[in-house]
């Protein structure tokens, strides 16, 4: 089974400069986004493997 590049290949999440609550809720809503990404790749990498 030959699994495409992209699906690999993520987007690395910075390390936030945190100054007040709405930079920790910034933080925290990229993680999420980074999180989701990976595994929406992994649900097409098991989609394909079957």
């Amino acid at each position: 089974m030959q699994i495409p590049n992209e699906l690999l290949e993520f987007d690395r999440a910075h390390k936030p400069i945190v100054q007040d609550e709405k930079d920790i809720l910034k933080a925290y809503s990229e993680l999420f986004y980074h999180y989701k990404q990976c595994e929406i790749n992994m649900d097409k990498i098991n989609e394909l493997s079957e």
